[in-house]
C-alpha cells in the first residue's frame, strides 16, 4: 500500500537521537570496563623473562623499541 506521495511505508522504525546516544553511552561504558578488566588482569606482565623492568631501552624507529634486561636478554617490541 502506498502513501499519498507514491512511496511505500517503511517496515522499520528509525531510532530516536536519544536512543542512539544511549546506545553509544552504553557501548562506551562497556568498552572502558572491558579495558579496565583486561589491564588489571595483565598488570604483572613484564617484558623481561626475569619479571624485572628493563635496564635500558633503545628506539629503533617506526615504533620498535629494543629493551635490555638484567640477565643480558635483548627484547624487541
Amino acid at each position: 500500500m502506498t502513501q499519498g506521495n507514491g512511496t511505500a511505508p517503511r517496515p522499520w522504525k528509525l531510532l530516536t537521537p536519544r536512543q542512539v546516544l544511549a546506545a553509544l553511552g552504553i557501548f562506551t561504558l562497556l568498552s572502558l570496563g572491558g579495558a579496565a578488566i583486561y589491564q588489571h588482569a595483565h598488570r604483572h606482565d613484564t617484558i623481561c623473562r626475569d619479571k624485572r623492568p628493563p635496564v635500558a631501552q633503545l628506539d629503533l624507529g617506526l615504533g620498535q623499541i629494543e629493551y635490555k634486561c638484567h640477565n643480558g636478554q635483548i627484547v624487541t617490541q
